[in-house]
């Protein structure tokens, strides 16, 4: 019977034991309480555990780790029920939701009651009207997925809680510790209550779950639906649609068009109002940014008119900015804000496009010349007529000869423009020859199609010229009127000292800029052109497929994409890499004063650093394996070995000078023959500036392996040497004492001390050597120059002989048909006088001969 009643105490212990092997610092994994002999006389279990594990502690060592579990457990409770206290905000979510579904109704139903007035322009308005309704539901799922990843992380750990065999104790001996009983069934109460809140609380989200899912699905119905409508579109969009101009009309009562121009109106007004709404915080943003730029290009301006020496000379040079500030400020931003926002409606383009134009009306006569300002406003009420046109949202067939009519303005236009720039061979006509051309073949197409019945077709291609016509010529102001905006800007920020040589900093600088804003102003005139013509879903679609269709070569597959990329990632590399060299060149001829603080050659390794960065990027962005490019460096390398010694040898001998630093940018060296000022030093080749004005390419193996002579690598002193030759009957210490006497002169340095030494005895004259120093080797050419022409000055004063050679020359015999002559003090001698003089006084033959 004894043994009987210790193996069940035993039993029941069990349990007790792995709780307290858990909770003690030395437990490893265990999860169940820990048992001690004994252990019956504290506890009783309401549900058996299911694993035990035997060990012998105290009763006060269990009921201590008890209670620890207890309290970190009240402890974990009481967060979960902070974090489940921040209810999901429903109220809002209850009244859009069923509203969301019902507009996504709503665009649907009105879609299939408009099918037969349906063009691009509609479908493009509902999808931007789609995608706004769209981002709502987004919101909202986003809020609910953050909810249900809250709970899913409730429940795991209310449910490691719940397994947890502490909740299953009860005290055998209530007055033992009352408050430890107690204790527990508050605890298991507040499990309770937790996990009620929990279930609740998903069961809530699981119901708006499910209203935005479908609201998702009702969405995605809808954008297929759409998306069907414009590949009809796209296949009626070449087909007859009206009879041609000589025939009866079939379009008096398809539509009401001022019921249409008014629907329009309002649906225009609604769309532009949701997406200033959604794009709030861009919209503000954007409109503060134009204030700062429009203030501080005013302050700039005003502040180089009264502090500049050259301030006359400066803002000559400013063609825009000068009066009209704040519309060139507006046309110098309004590009960017088109990248800026993203899927704007159509609404919203064409005011950013009005504005522009209305910033480009003031700026054209100063680009372009009155003529072609005239134009511009002749042809400008018709261009906005169209643009109104483009916004709305259904077909009027009744528009026909309004735009078969502006068809032939612009077609029209485009011919004087051409006469015009005919006339006017320069680069800004040049360019609008160009879009003379494209307006012309467009309108010409759109005339055509107008004839042939095609209207939708017709009406897309001739607002599409006209728009981007106009467009093109405010993007080509946009990039003069940006150049302009840096140079006021590098202007300002000049020193005093620095003021009239920007200019000509500013000459290099927009040469580096030009380029890249004629491709960013191109590609935005090309999208506008393609997405004007609704090609931009057909042309993208293309373009990425292409790009993202897997190819093979070989064993080897690859994307065109995966190639461009790279290609990329490297091109810009180059850029920075070269760019930031020519700022740190420019930066250190400005403002270094000093050797030691020029970037210099450092840049070199800069640049490497950009361009290796930019490659493996490249790489990795574009998934090459590097170890095929082990292979091609390891097929390379028999390459190198043999054909490319020369190449990898400047290479390396490019890093060596950027460590070391023997020279650096506006050093004066002299490498074997060649002398100059080093502008640039290459990865392969640096580059010196010689003194008449040349550029010198100067491979780096060249700079290590011959004598390099660096004459500022210390400092720019410069020491000056002359040989003056002097008459022997000259006084040699009067010559001395008058060379010592020049060189006290200012610009010639005290230290080192300047030496005059009597240097050689030469067949005609005495030489002597005079040496000094000058501060700088920008200045040693002009002091030597004006230390020579004090010594000719002051040797003429002093009577001190500066001898030249001398030859004397003996006559053996004179020949025979020399005839002496004697000449008078100031009569003329020479050959042509002394001829005519014969022809005066004829010989007795000549007498003769003339008889004859």
């Amino acid at each position: 019977m004894m043994r009987l009643i210790i193996a069940l105490i035993i039993t029941l212990s069990l349990p007790l034991f792995s709780l307290a092997q858990e909770t003690t610092a030395a437990a490893e994994s265990s999860n169940s309480i820990t048992s001690i002999d004994a252990i019956d006389t504290l506890f009783t279990f309401t549900e058996q555990p299911k694993d035990s594990i035997r060990s012998v502690q105290t009763a006060g060592s269990v009921l201590t780790q008890v209670i620890n579990r207890a309290q970190q457990y009240a402890f974990d409770l009481s967060e979960i029920k902070l974090e489940l206290a921040n209810n999901l905000d429903t109220t809002e979510m209850s009244i859009q939701l069923p509203e969301i579904y019902l507009i996504a109704e709503k665009i649907k139903l009105k879609t299939e009651l408009d099918y037969e007035y349906l063009n691009h322009r509609y479908l493009v308005g509902m999808e931007n009207l789609v995608e706004t309704v769209s981002d709502l539901n987004e919101s909202y799922q986003k809020k609910i997925q953050s909810r249900i990843n809250l709970l899913t992380e409730v429940g795991v750990k209310l449910y490691a809680m719940k397994s947890d065999s502490l909740f299953a104790l009860t005290l055998s001996d209530t007055t033992l510790i009352p408050a430890m009983n107690s204790e527990l069934r508050s605890l298991k109460n507040s499990l309770k209550t937790v996990d009620s809140i929990y279930l609740a609380q998903e069961i809530i989200t699981a119901k708006y779950q499910a209203k935005v899912s479908e609201n998702a699905l009702v969405f995605l119905s809808l954008e297929q639906y759409l998306n069907q409508n414009k590949k009809r579109l796209d296949r009626q969009y070449w087909t007859k649609e009206i009879n041609y101009p000589w025939e009866p009309t079939n379009y008096a009562n398809l539509t009401d068009s001022r019921t249409v121009i008014k629907e329009s109106m309002e649906l225009n007004a609604a769309l532009l109002k949701a997406y200033l709404e959604r794009t709030a915080l861009i919209s503000v943003i954007s409109l503060i940014i134009l204030l700062v730029v429009y203030l501080k290009i005013k302050a700039s301006i005003n502040e180089i008119s009264k502090e500049k020496d050259f301030a006359s000379l400066i803002l000559d040079r400013v063609k825009y900015f000068k009066k009209h500030t704040f519309t060139s400020t507006l046309l110098f931003l309004i590009p960017i804000f088109l990248i800026i926002f993203h899927k704007p409606p159509l609404v919203f383009i064409s005011i950013l496009s009005l504005f522009m134009i209305i910033a480009s009306s003031l700026l054209v006569k100063n680009q372009f010349g009155a003529y072609f300002k005239n134009l511009w406003f002749t042809f400008l009420p018709p261009y906005l007529l169209l643009a109104m046109s483009s916004l709305n949202w259904k077909v009027i067939y009744q528009e026909r000869w309004f735009i078969l009519i502006c068809s032939v303005i612009f077609s029209v236009m485009g011919i004087l423009v051409l006469i015009n720039t005919k006339k006017l061979n320069n680069k800004h006509h040049t360019f609008l020859k160009y879009l003379a051309f494209f307006l012309i073949g467009i309108e010409s197409f759109a005339f055509l199609t107008n004839i042939l019945g095609r209207f939708n077709l017709s009406k897309t291609y001739t607002i599409t010229g006209a728009i981007l016509f106009y467009r093109g010529i405010g993007l080509y102001l946009f990039v003069n009127v940006f150049l302009e905006a840096v140079y006021l800007f590098i202007e300002h920020s000049k020193k005093e000292t620095d003021g009239f040589t920007s200019y000509f900093d500013f000459q290099d600088l927009q040469k580096r800029m030009k380029g890249f804003l004629y491709v960013f102003a191109t590609a935005t005139w090309i999208y506008g052109v393609i997405w004007h013509l609704g090609y931009n879903d057909v042309v993208f679609n293309w373009f990425f497929d292409f790009l993202e269709k897997d190819r093979k070569l070989g064993d080897t597959v690859f994307q065109f994409g995966s190639i461009l990329l790279f290609i990329t990632i490297l091109y810009v590399s180059t850029f920075l890499a070269n760019n930031i060299a020519y700022f740190a060149s420019v930066k250190d001829q400005k403002t270094a004063t000093s050797r030691k603080q020029r970037l210099g050659s450092s840049v070199l390794l800069i640049r490497l650093a950009v361009l290796t960065i930019g490659f493996f990027l490249g790489m990795t962005a574009a998934k090459i394996p590097f170890d095929k490019i082990a292979i091609v460096l390891g097929a390379l390398s028999v390459g190198i070995g043999f054909g490319l010694q020369t190449i990898i040898n400047n290479l390396v001998s490019g890093i060596i000078l950027a460590f070391e630093r023997p020279i650096q940018i506006g050093d004066e060296i002299q490498v074997g023959p060649n002398a100059g000022t080093v502008k640039e030093v290459g990865i392969r080749a640096s580059k010196i500036q010689a003194y008449d004005g040349s550029e010198i390419v100067v491979p780096n193996g060249d700079l290590l392996s011959q004598s390099l002579i660096n004459w500022t690598l210390s400092d720019k002193k410069r020491r000056v040497e002359l040989i003056i030759g002097v008459g022997y009957g000259s006084d040699m210490k009067l010559v001395k004492s008058v060379l010592e006497d020049i060189l006290k002169g200012e610009r010639i340095l005290k230290a080192p001390v300047p030496h005059v030494y009597m240097q050689t005895f030469n067949d005609s004259s005495v030489d002597f050597r005079v040496l000094f120093w000058v501060e700088s080797m920008d200045i040693w050419v002009d002091v030597r120059a004006e230390v020579m022409s004090t010594i000719f000055e002051k040797f003429a004063e002093n009577n001190i002989e500066i001898p030249f050679p001398k030859r004397d020359l003996y006559l053996k015999s004179i020949p025979s048909n020399w005839k002496e002559t004697i000449s008078k003090p100031g009569e003329d001698i020479s050959p042509k006088k002394l001829g005519t003089e014969k022809k005066e006084n004829p010989t007795d033959d000549q007498k003769k001969s003339s008889e004859e």
